[in-house]
């Protein structure tokens, strides 16, 4: 299992939120996401304490290419697991909704660009 680790300044500067799909593959390319997508390893992606919202366009920009690549939502959450350093339950429990609406959107994006 490897973890990664976005960070405070992956947010941007002063801010609590990610969002921003340039932002996002921007993040991607950084993290060396495409790697680890062929790579045989399970993957953690944890979401620094501090944040207040984790916005679509990020999660697509960060996570789309990987969603193609692995076949669809389901073969991505097998191996991409989201983690949350923040203690304040009701902040993650806010993150975890953020996530749910993100895949919805990636679910729909994808089912789209399947159709093609």
């Amino acid at each position: 299992m490897i973890t990664v680790k976005l960070t405070k300044e992956h947010r941007g500067i002063n801010s609590t939120t990610f969002t921003g799909r340039p932002q996002g593959k921007e993040v991607r390319v950084n993290l060396g996401l495409s790697i680890l997508d062929s790579s045989n390893e399970n993957v953690y992606v944890e979401i620094p304490e501090g944040t207040t919202s984790f916005n679509p366009s990020f999660y697509l920009g960060l996570f789309y290419d990987s969603i193609l690549y692995l076949n669809g939502l389901d073969a991505f959450k097998k191996k991409y697991e989201i983690i949350y350093a923040d203690h304040d339950v009701e902040v993650v429990d806010l993150l975890k909704d953020n996530i749910k609406d993100c895949e919805r959107q990636a679910a729909r994006e994808f089912k789209r660009k399947s159709k093609v």
